[in-house]
């Protein structure tokens, strides 16, 4: 099949996204929104992320492709007779509008800089996970995103809707070999838990050079409801990623955890928040980062407990390790708390090399230093990568790791 692409960037039109989606079948509420996205990120300043190095991202010369180029959706099919729903979202937009439109868009903002309007303008990628009431499904259902041969850019988007008392696991891998020119992936995920639901998120990224990755994601949590996040962050020049849970409802809960290893001159930003606006919620965060070479990451990380929230129990921790005297981790965690009525509540950051009395007992023992580093960094990221469910991913993600040291 051959590619079809729209024009640049700096010379595509509000007219010519509407011609798309109308070619494409697309309700006229969708069109819309795609008209009015695109309107903001015309009319939006750059977003300023200083930690961000977009300096040599070239935006305007992208061509976002005009039609969906690389998911893979793996799943049991039986399920169906359950009532799940497992498709790509421009499918699920014609086999179920209402149902899409109900949540599409609703716990990710468009308008909240230019990356995002640009995302909801031109998404044609991703994938729909829909679980009805009470039931629950035992296999991971795994989503796979590339970029086709000569492609720029990718627009993916996940909507994943577990109904009351339903339980899943949902994999996003963004993966793809170097790249010749810069190629830029825009995805977003929204994910909604109903109550006494559970759901394991996990996404990995590992694109080769040249990619930028510049990702919105958000949870909201319903009444005794959990989320298990799992976040591998391994690929890319540039990283940005902005995700969020919101435990909205009474004894909602999150264990969120994740793992960074940057290297060589890449910049991966992740900026995780965790908003408390239910009673009695409880939220954990634990994220793993090594530095190597002149890599810079930043783990930009933030509790929220609101006003109207009781008795919230909530923790956020970051752990560095630099391999490279010029490597840097810039590590943020921030506490904003706006009621009285809390638990416990705390955050904690540690950033350094590796303990020199650790490595001198194991080369003690008859250990190289080289291997005394590489066995250290791999029981460091252990406990994330362990919570990964595909053992083939799980085994990518460590032979990425085990390259990188």
């Amino acid at each position: 099949m051959i590619m079809k692409y729209l024009p640049i960037l700096s010379e595509l039109t509000d007219a010519e996204i509407a011609a798309t989606a109308h070619s494409a079948g697309e309700p006229a509420w969708l069109v819309d929104r795609r008209i009015a996205a695109w309107r903001t990120f015309a009319e939006s300043a750059p977003p300023f992320w200083k930690r961000t190095n977009l300096a040599a991202f070239a935006a305007d010369d992208i061509a976002a492709p005009a039609s969906a180029q690389g998911t893979a959706v793996q799943w049991d099919a039986s399920l169906a007779a359950q009532g799940v729903v497992f498709t790509t979202l421009a499918a699920a937009v014609r086999a179920n509008p209402a149902l899409v439109e109900r949540y599409l868009g609703t716990a990710i903002d468009a308008n909240v800089h230019k990356f995002n309007a640009l995302h909801a303008a031109l998404w044609q990628d991703g994938v729909f996970l829909y679980v009805p009431k009470n039931v629950s499904i035992e296999i991971p259902l795994h989503a796979v995103f590339t970029l086709a041969d000569g492609a720029q850019a990718t627009f993916p988007h996940n909507l994943v809707v577990l109904e009351d008392g339903a339980s899943a696991t949902f994999v996003e891998e963004y993966s793809a070999p170097d790249a010749a020119n810069q190629a830029l992936c825009n995805p977003a995920t929204e994910l909604f838990v109903g109550n006494g639901a559970s759901l394991r998120f996990v996404t990995v990224q590992s694109w080769g050079t040249n990619f930028y990755h510049i990702s919105a994601q958000r949870a909201r949590v319903g009444n005794n409801a959990s989320l298990e996040w799992v976040a591998v962050n391994l690929g890319g020049q540039v990283q940005h990623v902005e995700a969020e849970t919101s435990l909205e409802g009474t004894s909602a809960n999150v264990q969120w955890v994740a793992a960074t290893l940057c290297d060589q001159t890449q910049n991966l930003v992740t900026a995780p928040w965790l908003r408390h606006a239910g009673t009695n919620t409880e939220g954990h965060m634990d994220f793993k980062t090594v530095v190597k070479d002149t890599g810079y990451a930043v783990f930009d990380g933030m509790i929220k407990i609101e006003k109207g929230s009781r008795g919230t129990i909530s923790r956020l921790e970051e752990h560095a390790l630099h391999l490279s005297p010029k490597a840097r981790n810039d590590s943020i965690p921030g506490l904003m708390i706006d009621t009285n009525d809390v638990q416990r509540a705390g955050h904690a950051s540690t950033s350094g090399q590796i303990d020199e009395e650790m490595l001198f007992y194991m080369q003690s023992r008859g250990i190289g230093r080289a291997e005394a580093v590489h066995m250290i960094v791999t029981g460091f990221f252990e406990p994330v990568l362990d919570r990964i469910p595909l053992e083939a991913l799980r085994e990518r993600a460590a032979a990425i790791i085990e390259s990188k040291i």
